[in-house]
């Protein structure tokens, strides 16, 4: 008797401390600001944020083949609209935030903060693009690319990654000399010295607007409409524009 009892009451302790988990899947870009957004946010709640993290092509293929994803935060607004309406909350999907391209250098270029002039110059042996078949920032950097007439030029000497933040990797490891890089991954390359960040006009790529979207799974989950609510609120958005971003 003694023995059940006190199972009982080790069953109920462990579930007043145990703790929920919410799934998000987020485009690679975002990784970093969802890192603080998740302390922020496990602080104030009960609750575990498990953070799927990939291309937005790779995450899209796991949320249509039944992956357990609560909430996706994808890095553009096309993806979202392309998943099965069966399988997503309707009118549940919002910009949370707004990207940008920046390229990085490890090259001399002591001319003006112009990407299009270094990039017109031919100085880079190997450039780095996300990859544009999987990655919206990756169809963005070719975008531009095309846009400043020197695609065809670079066509034979870009490295392809597999999502943006690879390309910082390429970067660091020094496998490419220059880069097309999210802004938000600035930060991590500001620890190298010897490098150089040029301006990417906005003008000459689309809007790099990226959308969340709520799955059917997370209906039953009562910490996915708090997430949302958070994520819209002044002290995240302060959290995001810190990373650069253009938040609305």
């Amino acid at each position: 008797m003694r023995i059940v009892l006190f199972l009982v009451i080790l069953s109920i302790n462990f579930s007043s401390f145990a703790k929920e988990s919410l799934n998000i899947a987020v485009a690679s870009n975002f990784h970093d600001p969802i890192k603080l957004i998740q302390k922020q946010f496990e602080r104030k709640n009960k609750v575990n944020l498990i953070i799927i993290k990939g291309s937005t092509a790779q995450l899209y293929t796991q949320i249509i083949n039944r992956a357990p994803v609560d909430i996706f935060l994808s890095a553009d607004q096309i993806t979202p609209k392309k998943i099965n309406s069966s399988l997503v909350v309707q009118n549940s999907q919002f910009t949370y935030a707004t990207g940008k391209l920046v390229l990085w250098t490890s090259l001399i270029w002591n001319k003006k903060n112009n990407s299009k002039l270094f990039l017109e110059s031919e100085k880079t042996k190997i450039l780095s693009i996300a990859n544009p078949n999987v990655s919206p920032y990756g169809k963005a950097s070719k975008e531009y690319l095309k846009n400043i007439g020197v695609w065809k030029k670079y066509k034979n000497k870009v490295a392809l990654a597999n999502n943006i933040n690879q390309v910082v990797s390429f970067l660091y490891s020094g496998s490419a000399d220059s880069g097309l890089i999210a802004y938000s991954d600035k930060i991590k390359l500001n620890k190298i010295y010897n490098g150089t960040f040029l301006d990417v006009p906005k003008n000459l790529y689309k809007p790099l607007k990226q959308d969340a979207i709520l799955l059917k799974r997370s209906m039953s989950n009562a910490f996915a409409k708090k997430f949302i609510f958070f994520l819209k609120s002044k002290e995240i958005k302060m959290i995001i524009r810190s990373f650069g971003y253009i938040v609305d």
